[in-house]
């Protein structure tokens, strides 16, 4: 039975896509560049930033503080000691230095008293100099951020994730052709649409990347000649991370990446129309030498697109753990697929042990992200060494809550359901587990690049859900585009007939 994309799906995937849009345009305008304080005593706090807003809006920001505390009966002493000058900002807005500021960096050392005939409402134990911290870590009291780091962060994190939901989907779909498997033929055609959506993560890295090499974002600090000459370890390095190598080695990759998707895609398509064995072992040549190409290119693609946004910190198991978690969300999207299209009524030769046999990958594909993770983490835990921990620590001390529950999301929930052997061919279990998991691994790639580019200036809201189901709607909707221009069943695939009859 031919597929063709329904009405009902293109409203829904463009819909989403659209109210992902809007989303993320609101969420553009709410960015933040933080300052940060910290408490002396309860009355005296320290307030610094290291960011470069104008002289407007740093009065700006200073105004705020004051008419924030003057509401809530504290006068505030402010000595700029960053700049060599004195701000008294009484309780008046009039009050304020005006001053100009040599530096973009400042430095307030705060004293905070109350106002006059309000000490008795302000005297109920309150902590003022508190108050002001909560102030700034809750956000309340930032700049907006004009250099969009959060933007340009969520757009490396989602471009990112849905390239490797596409590679994963065509490295799996060399294996079966190097290994010549059979069981897998009648679900061929959906890691092929799968692999067809690649050009979605590959332009939005391209946008990403472009705008680091002009300098409108500094996530790459190895981009930046300035800091390259700056710093030591970084300079070292620039043999390798330099533009010109980087350029052509993401030419080379993407380059070999939509190569070989396209040529799987066309080669099958011309096996559908001619039979025999001739285009299959030409495939069965052509996906060897492509793994490995994906063995070299999958490991030095992490370290250049992730790895090096904390230029400072390597992992040599880097590589094999980016790929685990791209070859199970390719996997998880398989399943997710060939469930859609099982409910319309479509994918009828593709049974319980079909189904079976997926569900184990993505077991034991949790399994092998999950050690990778652990080792990683217990090695460089274990030797303890400075550059190498940080990596760590920024991570724990920052991201605690949201770093721990990812591992238990990834790891606990597969282990727990997907060890039985039922719930391997339950389509209940499957939907849940596997959103679950698609999710947690997308907050996998949120702790690779969010420590490295916010550091602990993260947050997360209405821009990060709105870009999520923005990719996600567009990218399920070209899969389902790609379905559509080629027969679901490769009938003259040499094991076809094995895998119609598989069963277990």
């Amino acid at each position: 039975m031919e597929y063709q994309i329904s009405d009902k799906a293109k409203k829904v995937t463009l819909g989403l896509a659209a109210l992902g849009l809007v989303l993320m345009i609101i969420g553009f305008f709410s960015q933040k560049e933080y300052v940060f304080a910290e408490r002396l005593d309860e009355h005296s706090v320290k307030v610094e930033y290291w960011g470069k807003a104008d002289e407007a809006k740093i009065e700006q920001l200073k105004s705020d503080l004051v008419s924030t505390m003057e509401a809530k009966g504290y006068q505030l002493d402010i000595h700029d000691d960053a700049h060599g000058h004195d701000d008294h900002a009484e309780v008046h807005h009039e009050g304020h230095g005006s001053g100009h500021h040599e530096s973009e960096t400042f430095l307030w050392n705060i004293h905070i008293s109350h106002l006059e005939g309000t000490e008795a409402h302000g005297g109920h134990g309150e902590d003022a100099a508190q108050i002001v911290v909560d102030l700034c870590e809750s956000g309340d009291l930032a700049f907006f951020d004009t250099h969009f780091r959060r933007f340009w962060s969520n757009l490396l994190i989602n471009g990112f994730f849905f390239f490797g939901i596409a590679l994963g989907a065509l490295f799996y779909l060399a294996l079966q052709y190097a290994t010549e498997s059979g069981w897998g033929v009648v679900v061929l055609r959906v890691y092929e649409a799968i692999a067809q959506a690649m050009p979605i993560g590959v332009i939005v890295l391209i946008i990403v990347f472009l705008a680091g090499s002009f300098g409108m974002h500094d996530i790459y600090a190895w981009m930046d000649p300035d800091k390259v000459e700056a710093d030591h370890l970084i300079w070292r390095k620039s043999g390798y991370f330099n533009q010109a190598f980087f350029w052509l080695r993401v030419v080379i990759y993407f380059g070999t990446f939509l190569f070989f998707a396209n040529w799987f895609r066309k080669m099958s398509k011309r096996e559908d129309a001619e039979g025999g064995t001739e285009i299959h072992f030409k495939m069965y040549r052509k996906a060897a030498l492509f793994l490995v190409l994906f063995a070299v290119f999958s490991s030095t693609m992490s370290w250049d697109f992730i790895m090096s946004i904390d230029i400072h910190w390597y992992s040599t198991l880097f590589g094999w753990y980016t790929f685990s978690g791209i070859w199970l969300t390719g996997m998880i999207m398989v399943i997710m697929i060939v469930g859609y299209l099982k409910s319309q009524g479509y994918l009828k030769l593709v049974n319980k042990s079909h189904i079976h046999d997926i569900a184990k990958w993505m077991f034991a594909l949790s399994f092998l992200w999950s050690y990778l993770w652990f080792s990683q983490f217990m090695l460089i835990w274990y030797s303890n060494i400075g550059e190498e921990t940080i990596y760590y620590w920024e991570r724990i001390h920052e991201y605690k809550i949201l770093y721990f529950t990812m591992f238990g999301l990834n790891f606990v929930l597969p282990l727990v359901f997907f060890i039985a052997r039922d719930v391997k061919r339950s389509w209940p279990f499957i939907i849940v587990i596997g959103t679950i998991a698609f999710i947690g691994h997308w907050f996998d790639v949120f702790m690779m690049v969010m420590p490295g580019t916010l550091h602990d200036e993260w947050s997360f809201g209405i821009l990060e859900i709105g870009m999520f189901i923005m990719f996600l709607a567009l990218f399920v909707y070209t899969i389902l585009k790609s379905l559509g221009k080629a027969p679901l069943m490769q009938e003259n695939h040499p094991f076809f007939e094995e895998s119609k009859h598989h069963d277990f």
